[in-house]
């Protein structure tokens, strides 16, 4: 069983704004599972930003983060979804650790484009902590952030080919 001062130390060392860890479990072969959950009791509407209280459904989340040394770090997290009084529409919290529809964390994204940025797709793939597939969406998501990215200071750019194959 968990003892409180383990928990205080696997949340400020998981250092996620208003998340807190409420249980954790190693597991052989597939590595530690931290069960999170929001310090916020309500959350704020997108549509009209009234903050909401009312709980409408729960929703757990498998959410793949950094490796804690050598051990793969999966959170466990009950989204919830709201429904708001104005709007009377539901709408699932934001977490900002994760973007929409991702099974992974902001920081797990930029930790893996920086190691492909050092080796290639495959081997960083081969560790095991991510797919190939998230990697290229990974990298899809960054290059959707620098398409406003305006370089300055450019006066002359040059492109050169390269032959793999000369003949």
């Amino acid at each position: 069983m968990s003892s409180k001062k383990d928990i205080k130390i696997l949340t400020e060392m998981l250092n996620l704004k208003a998340i807190k860890v409420i249980s954790h479990h190693v597991h052989p072969g597939i590595g530690m599972i931290l069960q999170i959950e929001s310090k916020n009791l309500y959350s704020i509407c997108p549509r009209c930003g009234t903050n909401s209280h009312k709980l409408h459904q729960n929703h757990r989340h498998i959410i793949k983060d950094i490796p804690l040394g050598e051990k793969p770090v999966f959170l466990e997290i009950n989204r919830r979804q709201f429904k708001c009084k104005e709007c009377k529409k539901p709408f699932s919290e934001e977490l900002d650790f994760v973007d929409k529809k991702r099974t992974y964390t902001k920081r797990l994204a930029e930790q893996t484009i920086r190691d492909v940025s050092d080796s290639s797709i495959h081997s960083v793939a081969s560790k095991g902590v991510v797919t190939t597939e998230e990697i290229e969406q990974m990298l899809k998501d960054a290059s959707q952030e620098l398409t406003n990215f305006k370089p300055i200071n450019i006066k002359r750019l040059g492109i050169d080919e390269i032959a793999l194959i000369k003949g």
